[in-house]
C-alpha cells in the first residue's frame, strides 16, 4: 500500500497535467465550435439584412407609384365631384377622371426576405430597433393590403359601375358615361365616387408613412451591415 501511494504521489503531477491538457482541450473545442456558430449566424444575419435592404429599395420605387396614382384617384375624384355639383356641362377630360377614379391601388412589398427571417427566426437581428421596425414595416403592409383587398373599390366600377352606366372603358385611359347628365344624379355612382375619393386621401396618407418608414430601415440597415 505504501508503495502505491508513494507512486501515486510520484506520478501526480504527469496526471494532473493530463487532465489539465484534457480538460483545455475539450473546453477549446467548444469554444471554436461556439465561435463558428456565432460567425455562421453574423453571416446569416449580414446575408438576409442585405438582400431585405435590396428589397425595401425596391420598394421605395413602388410606393412612389402606389403614392402617384392615389393623388390622381383622388384629385379627379374631386374634379368630377365639383362639376355634379355646381351641375358643370361634359368636358373630355371628365372621360379620363371617369377612367382613373378606380386606378389606385395599394401596393404589396416584397416579403420574400422577411419570411425567411420569420423561418430561421427574428431573434438572429441583434439590432433591437432594425427588427422592431422591420416587423413593423411589413407586418404593417399586409394589413393595409388586406383592407384594401376586403372594400376594393376598383372591383365595384369594373363590375358595377362601369358595366352599368358607361358605354365604354379603357384601362387608365377614358370612361365615356352612357349619360353624363343623368350621371350627375345616380346615387349608385356617386356613393361609388365617395368611396374612391375617402379610400385614396386614407390610403395616401399610409402610404407616405409607409415609404417614411422604408428609408428610416435603410438608413438603419447600411450603418448595421457597414
Amino acid at each position: 500500500m505504501k508503495r502505491i501511494l508513494t507512486t501515486l504521489a510520484q506520478k501526480w503531477p504527469e496526471y494532473l497535467l493530463e487532465i489539465l491538457v484534457i480538460t483545455t482541450g475539450i473546453f477549446g473545442a467548444f469554444m471554436l465550435n461556439n465561435w463558428n456558430e456565432e460567425r455562421k449566424t453574423q453571416y446569416k444575419e449580414r446575408e438576409l439584412l442585405e438582400e431585405t435592404y435590396a428589397n425595401i429599395k425596391s420598394d421605395t420605387i413602388l410606393l412612389n407609384k402606389e403614392y402617384n396614382d392615389l393623388k390622381k384617384v383622388l384629385e379627379y375624384g374631386l374634379f368630377i365631384e365639383k362639376k355634379f355639383e355646381k351641375d358643370g356641362s361634359y368636358e373630355e377630360k371628365l372621360d379620363t377622371a371617369f377612367a382613373l377614379i378606380s386606378e389606385g391601388y395599394v401596393i404589396e412589398v416584397n416579403y420574400s426576405t422577411y419570411e425567411r427571417f420569420k423561418i430561421v427566426g427574428l431573434e438572429i437581428i441583434k439590432n433591437d430597433s432594425i427588427r422592431l421596425q422591420l416587423i413593423d414595416y411589413y407586418e404593417q403592409s399586409k394589413h393595409l393590403k388586406y383592407i384594401e383587398d376586403y372594400f376594393e373599390n376598383s372591383r365595384i366600377f369594373r363590375q358595377q359601375i362601369y358595366p352599368k352606366y358607361f358605354k365604354s372603358y379603357r384601362h387608365s385611359t377614358f370612361a365615356i358615361p352612357n349619360n353624363y347628365e343623368r350621371l350627375k344624379n345616380n346615387s349608385e355612382f356617386n356613393i361609388a365616387l365617395d368611396y374612391s375619393i375617402n379610400d385614396a386621401g386614407f390610403f395616401m396618407h399610409l402610404s407616405l408613412e409607409k415609404k417614411k418608414k422604408a428609408i428610416e430601415l435603410l438608413k438603419m440597415i447600411k450603418e448595421e451591415i457597414q
